[in-house]
């Protein structure tokens, strides 16, 4: 079971409102105990018998034992190890060459023709730097370029029609940023047509990146499918200098990871270069995503609210006295209080929980709980944004609609002098930060990254996002669904993340 289809509830038509349904579910966040290491194989008696024999242990030690240091460490052990079996681990490609297939399938269920404008988003190659290509400039002038974490080998198109009108015709769509075609020179798909135009306002134009166009009229009793199709090369990323994680997941060159010891302050957020002006874009705004757009009631991220500033100082003097401004580490403590202390839970329909919602509630899905964790940066700041996309668990046999988060942490200026960063240009990490799978400056090759979150005023790119149909049809006429198409190839092996931190 996955999980993140609180999503799913979320994503559809701009005008009426998204009319697609799900029933709440309740469960473990995405990936949870998927594909078992072989290590963690015993039979399921012997297993159950452990874990029942740990529970009474640690229970009997806190009702009836006199807390000694020895027993205290014990118990400690103990703990870990029932809290490990309890709680089960995430398992992960290193790297993987897959094809995907999104199908968009639009049903008319009236008695007359409806129209519709739907936008697909072209992907990104997504890098250690979102997507940007340039990595860590040198002060020698021996610059990296940025790792690429998702290639997209190519995309091709075809529209699908129930009563079938015609034959179908696959159009391949051109990945190049640099390549458009207007509404004027639009590809006929039957009764439908395809397009792909420059980013900008209006109907004809893409609303927050490069994607395709399909538009036309459906005919009463009809249901017509758009199937995008992705051949697609991923790897595994970690930012984090110390995450113990198998030396074969790619890092940034040189050992310039991120860490509490290289991290810059809270003062660095506004250094001159690039960190100041994604500040400018992102970090100064403590409210961000209005979902009733122009109501100014109802942000997804609100760094203002009472609670989110009395829980963000909280954490912030939770820290040693020589963390407190250290960007890396309140970053750090924020991710694992919202981890530890949200229940990963479904259920909401329409808008999700903003972040002094999902905190108040002590629940939240994916992008609820990253609405959670961006509102305690945004108290500081701290430059935070969204990125999106499915994700599928580790057999690649399920996706689903997913949200998670990208984080802008500044290097300490000292230490980027040392090992020769040019320090207003390059001396940060821009990482991927998902709550609840527990991936702390970690991205692995199940999310599939649609598109990144690009600088607007006050959110309005992941309002449009969530919103790419435009249609006079019913509420209910619209549906999506992801599937993995032929063999999937994985190479370098797998490995294991906790679904625990402390």
């Amino acid at each position: 079971m996955l999980g993140a289809r609180g999503m799913s509830t979320r994503v559809g038509m701009d005008i009426p409102a998204s009319g697609t349904q799900y029933r709440a579910r309740k469960g473990p966040p995405p990936g949870v105990g998927a594909n078992r290491g072989r290590k963690r194989r015993d039979p399921k008696k012997k297993k159950n018998r452990r874990t029942l024999a740990l529970a009474v242990a640690i229970a009997f030690l806190f009702l009836f034992t006199p807390a000694q240091d020895k027993i205290k460490y014990q118990l400690g052990e103990w703990k870990d190890d029932l809290m490990e079996e309890l709680s089960g681990y995430r398992e992960y490609p290193v790297a993987v060459s897959y094809s995907v297939e999104k199908h968009v399938t639009l049903d008319n269920v009236e008695n007359r023709e409806v129209w519709f404008n739907y936008r697909l988003p072209i992907p990104i190659e997504r890098t250690e730097r979102g997507i940007w290509g340039d990595g860590f400039e040198m002060d020698s002038g021996a610059d990296y370029s940025a790792h690429n974490i998702q290639h997209i080998e190519s995309m091709d198109i075809r529209v699908q029609t129930n009563p079938p009108s015609n034959s179908e015709t696959v159009v391949p769509i051109p990945l190049e940023t640099s390549v458009y075609r207007t509404v004027d020179n639009a590809i006929d798909m039957g009764t439908t047509q395809i397009f792909w135009p420059q980013v900008g306002d209006g109907m004809d134009r893409c609303s927050v990146g490069k994607c395709v166009i399909w538009e036309g009229d459906i005919a009463a009793q009809t249901t017509v499918t758009l199937i995008a199709r992705f051949e697609v090369s991923a790897s595994s990323f970690s930012w984090w200098e110390d995450s113990g994680i198998t030396s074969r997941v790619d890092r940034s060159p040189s050992g310039f990871s991120a860490s509490i010891d290289n991290s810059g302050n809270f003062e660095d957020i506004t250094r001159s270069g690039y960190l100041s002006t994604m500040h400018g874009q992102f970090g100064i705004h403590k409210k961000w995503y209005d979902r009733d757009t122009g109501s100014g009631e109802n942000y997804a991220i609100n760094g203002q609210d009472s609670s989110i500033t009395s829980l963000a100082s909280e954490i912030r003097a939770s820290l040693d006295a020589d963390e407190q401004d250290n960007v890396y580490a309140f970053s750090e403590s924020a991710f694992n209080h919202i981890y530890n202390e949200i229940v990963y839970d479904t259920g909401l329909q329409g808008n999700a929980r903003s972040g002094p919602k999902c905190i108040a509630d002590g629940r939240g899905d994916c992008d609820e709980q990253s609405n959670a964790w961006m509102s305690l940066l945004r108290v500081y700041g701290i430059s935070a944004w969204y990125e999106f996309g499915p994700m599928t668990d580790a057999g690649f046999g399920d996706w689903e609609p997913h949200a998670w988060a990208n984080v802008l942490i500044p290097l300490d200026e000292d230490w980027c002098e040392s090992e020769g960063i040019d320090v207003y240009s390059s001396c940060f990490v821009e990482a991927s930060v998902d709550v609840v799978n527990n991936k702390w400056l970690l991205h692995t090759p199940t999310s599939f990254t649609q598109w990144i979150e690009q600088p607007s005023t006050l959110g309005e790119g992941a309002y449009k996002f969530y919103r790419p149909l435009i249609s006079n049809g019913s509420p209910g006429m619209w549906g999506e669904e992801w599937t993995t198409v032929g063999d999937v190839e994985i190479t370098g092996g797998s490995y294991e993340i906790s679904a625990w931190v402390e």
